[in-house]
């Protein structure tokens, strides 16, 4: 049975629900807006299962002596590459596999901004894979879906944080030639609930409901980074990451799952045969016919990754860079983020009085500007320390 002591020792990936033989296991949100998996003891027959799966409690391994490289890349297909986040890379990707007559799973956003992991296997399909989703994706049972692809014998690409991935494996067991691997190079998994407040704040000032969220919004470039809402009158509102209170608020690790503060797959070799993230501050010969269109870091880390670009590199304008400029451009591909102290106090002040005013207080006052320098040395220190 699972028995959570700390919640930094559980990042949500669903591993140990998909592998429960009676189905006692569901993951539900807590206090605070994360996934944890609840056991109905009702039903649980103590069979262990779920621990043996956990990837956390058995430190999850991949890749560890593959000699990695990096590409920096985008989607000839401009299409694509505009309907993505930045250089439109999964989609050739699940093309290729669905082509191979394949399924690929990945994270589909529904409505009130739930996000669950699903299947596609057409090119129509896997499109609600697209652009990136700064939310906690529930699995659910889709392990099992995905063992059940791959024991008869189709070719499978499944796409999440490092953490499901890492999850997914240790779900399995063993390695299957036939699983593709692509994780996302994640800042870290911000709080459900903190967002439902803004978009319910939100709603007010803009007297609408809220319907749909483009955190990745490329409809005038690229950069600088905007976010979208669309909203039921047909309205929306567009700012830039820095001025969106809720991303903002991300950026600045104010409120991530406490996982991700020490996760064990934000690094070198990635547990992803595939890791794909933002390639910010290019500067090389691919900015010629890309300006500001989106650029991606393609992080190869397993023969099968090696494989598979190379099945999609006639439709891609890539190019070789080396470790350090990627650490330079992307540093949650080798480190997480840090824990600030500000997370407790933000919780305490968000549970009183709502997200927008503490927003304003912890991320834009001037007032607050000497104390959030203070928490910064102070988070350094602790950091050195360690």
């Amino acid at each position: 049975m699972i028995d959570l002591k700390r919640k930094a020792d559980c990042c949500g990936c669903g591993a140990c629900v998909s592998a429960c033989p009676k189905d006692a296991i569901s993951l539900k949100y807590d206090e605070e807006g994360f996934l944890y998996p609840q056991t109905d003891r009702n039903l649980c027959v103590d069979c262990g299962l779920c621990n043996k799966v956990c990837p956390k409690e058995n430190d999850y391994k991949r890749n560890q002596s593959y000699s990695y490289g990096f590409f920096a890349a985008y989607n000839k297909d401009k299409a694509q590459a505009r309907d993505s986040s930045s250089g439109g890379i999964f989609s050739l990707l699940a093309e290729y596999i669905i082509s191979q007559k394949g399924a690929v799973y990945g994270v589909e956003l529904l409505d009130n901004f739930q996000l669950v992991h699903s299947r596609a296997d057409s090119l129509e399909g896997y499109v609600k894979f697209r652009k990136s989703k700064y939310l906690q994706s529930n699995t659910n049972n889709v392990f099992r879906q995905v063992k059940e692809d791959l024991n008869k014998g189709l070719k499978v690409l499944f796409t999440g944080t490092p953490c499901q991935v890492a999850g997914l494996h240790s779900f399995l067991g063993k390695e299957y030639k036939n699983l593709y691997t692509c994780d996302v190079v994640c800042h870290g998994v911000p709080s459900k609930i903190v967002f439902d407040k803004y978009i319910e704040e939100l709603n007010q000032k803009q007297r609408s409901k809220a319907v749909s969220a483009c955190w990745r919004d490329k409809e005038n470039g690229w950069y600088p980074n905007k976010v979208t809402v669309l909203f039921e009158d047909g309205s929306k509102k567009t700012t830039t990451s820095i001025n969106n209170p809720y991303q903002a608020g991300f950026l600045h690790n104010l409120y991530l799952s406490p996982s991700c503060y020490v996760c064990n797959w934000a690094k070198l070799p990635r547990v992803g045969d595939i890791s794909l993230a933002d390639f910010w501050g290019y500067k090389g010969p691919l900015l010629e016919e890309n300006e500001n269109a989106g650029l991606s870091i393609v992080a190869i880390s397993s023969d099968k990754g090696a494989e598979l670009f190379a099945k999609c590199k006639d439709k891609i304008s890539c190019h070789s860079v080396s470790e350090e400029e990627v650490k330079l451009r992307s540093r949650h591909i080798y480190k997480h983020p840090k824990a600030k102290i500000e997370r407790t106090l933000f919780f305490r002040d968000f549970r009183k009085n709502g997200f927008h005013a503490v927003a304003e207080k912890y991320i834009y006052s001037k007032e607050y500007a000497p104390r959030r320098f203070l928490f910064r040395v102070i988070d350094k220190i602790v950091d050195i320390l360690r």
